[in-house]
């Protein structure tokens, strides 16, 4: 079967299978959640686990190494 323009086409729709004759998949399978959902989520997610000032990794060893009890000692 010959092609009259370059490239990949479908078959005729008597020769297409089943699974490719009829409408397309709904649209709504997979699609992306509303904006406002999307807003909903995010502010009940927003704070949770952040503390109003967190310590970096190695603020815990500045700390020691800066006081009298713990100076020397890495």
């Amino acid at each position: 079967m010959s092609a009259p323009n370059a490239g990949r086409q479908s078959p005729d729709p008597e020769n297409q299978g089943s699974h490719q004759v009829g409408a397309p998949a709904s649209a709504d399978v997979g699609a992306a959640p509303s904006d406002t959902y999307a807003k909903d989520k995010s502010e009940e997610h927003k704070h949770e686990g952040l503390e109003s000032n967190p310590t970096g990794p190695l603020d815990e060893a500045a700390e020691r190494k800066t006081t009298k009890d713990g100076r020397g000692i890495v």
